[in-house]
């Protein structure tokens, strides 16, 4: 009977060790910890319930990894410089205030093809410079952003899909960073800068959002080729806010179906040429903006197109209004007539909201007409254009939709007639 009791322990004790040794050898912190510093780290496939911090120049590649965190800290701390990280799948299961699902600083790291699905920040970048960041997903819960950057400059993001976040990536206080091609939904501001300098961003889709992109105290920003739509989530819904920007250029942009098209303020000496703005509520507002040149911009289907306060030695001209009445005398694609844009319209409604409801009224057209706001107030673009590049896009493509559907038409036609023919023969 004792010697069964001690073979029973012997068992015991050894399943114990043995089993923890090969935990350990299967965890994914030994794995890294293992590696030599430039080494490639393969993790193995499976489900993992830890933590882990990379701080060491190596390659972590992943493929049907998910780590499942249930902490408050981060589920992957990566310092240092020069870590590559790919192919994991992280899941978080508890909210923090200000915490992160992953927190990185140092220089040099690039993280590709990472999902997060989490209620805390997905990423949190303090003091990061020159990484790249491509093909990341990001899910959140509307509680905080899905990626954030503090000091952190000269990094690029690239084709990340974030919804359901407060802002998709917010900046503050991180110079020369760049942004393209992402996509940001469902969440309060698709892009947020603030107080950084030099930063690109091109080519993203930010809808569904309450701002498309709100831009605060910057410096030579380049926001071009951005698609900034369907952003009427709240009464203060805009695709572009700038507030206190300067030098920077905003070109061949699309903003469309927002509530407020673009949104200018305490801002100068800006270039905003060749954008679309179309079938927002309000095209566009001006309060304070000073020395900016605004050209080839076209302005299509806007309830009401442009507003101006406090705005002066602007440049104002060659836009297409859709509402304009042109005249080109000498062919030069530009309208003799002046056009000017009148507010009286917003200022009413602004001031008594329900008088919406008898837009275009004809009483109301009549009492435009007969008060008009003062000079000051009035937008005036006095050559604007007869035709846009975007209004020509759109014709060409219903020329080539209609050509299709005659060629359809005839065909069908000509088959019906042999049909008729052989039948008759």
């Amino acid at each position: 009977m004792k010697n069964s009791i001690k073979i029973l322990l012997v068992l015991v004790f050894v399943s114990l060790f043995f089993g923890k040794e090969a935990w350990a050898q299967n965890s994914l912190q030994t794995q890294i910890n293992a590696a030599p510093v430039g080494g490639v780290v393969k993790l193995k496939a499976g489900t993992y319930s830890e933590r882990i911090v990379i701080n060491k120049p190596v390659v972590v590649e992943a493929e049907e990894v998910i780590i499942h965190n249930c902490s408050s800290k981060p589920a992957i701390t990566i310092t240092g410089k020069r870590v590559t990280l790919r192919g994991i799948k992280l899941v978080d299961c508890l909210s923090g205030k200000n915490s992160a699902a992953i927190s990185i600083s140092g220089s040099g790291h690039q993280l590709n093809n990472i999902s997060v699905t989490s209620e805390k920040i997905a990423l949190k970048l303090k003091n990061v410079q020159k990484s790249k960041f491509e093909n990341i997903r990001i899910h959140g819960q509307h509680k905080e952003n899905g990626i954030d950057l503090w000091q952190s400059e000269q990094n690029l993001f690239q084709q990340c899909e974030i919804k359901n976040v407060q802002d998709g990536i917010y900046l503050e206080n991180s110079n020369h960073n760049t942004l393209i091609k992402n996509s940001i939904e469902h969440s309060r501001y698709g892009v947020h800068v603030m107080f950084s300098d030099h930063i690109t961003l091109k080519q993203n889709t930010s809808t569904k959002n309450v701002t498309g992109a709100m831009i605060m105290g910057v410096k030579y920003a380049e926001i071009k080729e951005n698609q900034l739509i369907d952003n009427q989530q709240n009464v203060n819904a805009q695709g572009l806010l700038l507030y206190d920007v300067h030098h920077s250029n905003i070109r061949d942009n699309t903003i469309s179906h927002n509530r407020l098209g673009m949104y200018i303020e305490d801002s100068s000496s800006n270039t905003i040429i060749q954008n679309k703005v179309e079938a927002n509520f309000i095209g566009t507002q001006m309060k304070k903006m000073t020395k900016t040149i605004m050209e080839e911009n076209a302005f299509i289907a806007n309830v009401n197109v442009i507003q101006a306060t406090s705005s002066r030695e602007n440049q104002i001209q060659h836009n297409y209004w859709d509402g304009a009445l042109t005249l080109d005398t000498d062919g030069n694609h530009k309208s003799n007539i002046a056009f000017k844009a009148d507010p009286y319209f917003l200022t009413l409604t602004s001031e008594t909201p329900p008088y919406q409801l008898f837009f275009q009224h004809p009483g109301l057209v009549l009492l435009q007409k007969m008060l008009k706001s003062p000079d000051e107030m009035l937008v005036t673009d006095q050559e604007p254009l007869m035709t846009s590049d975007w209004q020509k896009n759109v014709q060409v493509k219903s020329e080539k939709r209609s050509v299709l559907l005659l060629s359809l038409l005839l065909i069908t036609g000509s088959l019906f007639l042999l049909y008729i023919g052989r039948k008759k023969i």
